[in-house]
């Protein structure tokens, strides 16, 4: 009589684990990540992984990336696109530190001389074509290319200045100057901004701090007078520069 009682027990016990069994689910899967830590050189430039931005600028990190290889790229104004790929550890930071290229072209030129306007021969030209570095006669079927030239008589009476070409009878090409603060055109220091206040349209044959340029096609360059002298009474000037290839591009 007891294993009859037993039994409807054992089948409602069965039932009650096997309904139990039906509700239950697996755990979702842990997904493992890793992150990354980018600096540059120069620092400041956007991250991008696999194609999203990340709203972050480096020197930062990048966190719960899986595990496995991402796509980086860093862009910064002024310098090369960078692509590059990283394999992420789950649990560990890793590390990467690049060296940006800079898209920044520049040509030195000179010293090239150049002669006063009065008493020179087609030998002895008084102006220059920035762009080229070549020296041509104000006067010569080359006139045209000319961007500053070193006046005898000068603007407003004062003798002896380098000063742009279009101040010259029929030569069209304006240039602005604009006096920087040091003596070597190396030195890094960017241009002003042409429409910015203080520029003008000469500077002194014995200016001895660089001069900015800024010509008529839109080129910044960064000249400084290396030398000066007179051969017979005729004065001349030795100037070296460095041309920005870009336009509208200020960067030394």
């Amino acid at each position: 009589m007891r294993k009859y009682i037993y039994l409807p027990i054992a089948l409602l016990l069965g039932i009650f684990i096997a309904s139990c069994s039906d509700n239950t689910t697996n755990p979702p899967p842990v997904t493992e990540t890793g992150s990354i830590f980018i600096d540059s050189s120069p620092d400041g430039a956007l991250i991008t992984v696999d194609g999203t931005s990340s709203g972050k600028f480096t020197p930062d990190s990048v966190t719960s990336l899986s595990a496995g290889a991402h796509t980086v790229k860093l862009t910064l104004d002024g310098y090369r696109d960078t692509t590059f790929s990283v394999t992420v550890v789950a649990n560990i930071q890793t590390s990467k530190n690049i060296n940006l290229v800079s898209t920044l072209s520049v040509t030195t030129f000179g010293p090239v001389r150049i002669w006063e306007t009065a008493g020179t021969s087609a030998s002895q030209p008084s102006g220059i074509d920035l762009s080229s570095g070549n020296a041509y006669g104000v006067s010569s079927t080359d006139k045209d290319k000319v961007d500053i030239y070193y006046s005898t008589t000068g603007t407003g009476g004062t003798p002896y200045l380098v000063q742009s070409a279009d101040l010259y009878p029929n030569l069209t090409r304006h240039t602005a100057f604009y006096v920087g603060n040091g003596t070597d055109i190396t030195d890094g220091e960017d241009s002003p901004n042409s429409a910015l206040s203080g520029w003008t349209d000469n500077m002194s044959d014995r200016e001895t701090n660089y001069v900015f340029l800024y010509d008529e096609d839109g080129h910044y360059s960064k000249l400084i007078i290396t030398d000066y002298g007179t051969v017979n009474n005729i004065a001349w000037v030795e100037v070296k520069w460095e041309y920005n290839n870009t336009g509208a591009d200020k960067r030394f």
